[in-house]
């Protein structure tokens, strides 16, 4: 090609090997740019997690808020809880839920999780 320098051409990747963890890899030079991941994207995979616990949805009306801190998460939810159920263990087992999969998905540490009961439904 005209007006390319062969020396100008960045270096390729080299994949991490199969079965490398983060550990064998600290010292290994970062080979690609950042990650942002906005506390819009947690609220709704955590307005999507409240509805896969048996005896929860989420609220009409904003479910999920999100606060982000590095690598440290932050979260309110609003659930509805179908009645006669235990309000206090359907509200621990969507904190236990929404943490795991938050977790998981993001990569980011779930510090506290704030659960606001706003309706018994039948």
């Amino acid at each position: 090609m005209v007006g390319v320098r062969s020396d100008t051409v960045p270096q390729q990747r080299v994949p991490a090997p199969r079965g490398a963890t983060r550990a064998d890899l600290a010292g290994a030079r970062d080979p690609g740019g950042r990650i942002d991941l906005p506390g819009s994207v947690i609220e709704k995979a955590a307005a999507r997690a409240i509805g896969e616990v048996a005896g929860a949805e989420a609220a009409r009306s904003r479910a999920a808020r999100a606060r982000v801190s590095g690598e440290v998460v932050l979260l309110r939810l609003r659930i509805d809880v179908d009645y006669p159920l235990s309000v206090l263990r359907v509200a621990e087992a969507v904190r236990e839920h929404v943490k795991g999969r938050i977790e998981r998905i993001t990569g980011k540490q779930v510090h506290h999780i704030d659960i606001e009961i706003a309706e018994l439904v039948r």
